[in-house]
């Protein structure tokens, strides 16, 4: 099994590649705001996903950013910055998964 801290860096060797899709398509009127939106979902879930990872929280799979947030409070971790509005970047994680 991996080591918690060799999981988080993982996650954030992923969450990286999200972030830089991001960021190259955003600015592209070509492109949907789906597709946008999914990679900016995909980088908060993976960073979250790499705290609690970090920090020795079990994980379920999910691509829930509030549970994931839920999990960050009752283990007594600091919630991300911003997170208030986080649930917007929510139908950008199944609309891509459904079709």
């Amino acid at each position: 099994m991996k080591r918690p801290e060799d999981l988080a860096r993982r996650f954030l060797a992923l969450a990286d590649r999200d972030i830089r899709a991001f960021r190259k398509l955003c600015g592209d009127s070509e492109i949907d705001d789906e597709v946008v939106g999914f990679h900016a979902q995909q980088a908060v879930e993976k960073c979250l996903k790499a705290v609690l990872a970090k920090h020795r929280v079990e994980l379920r799979k999910t691509h829930d950013l509030q549970l994931l947030i839920d999990l960050l409070v009752q283990s007594n971790l600091p919630s991300p910055p911003l997170c208030e509005g986080i649930d917007i970047l929510g139908p950008f994680a199944v609309e891509l998964r459904t079709i």
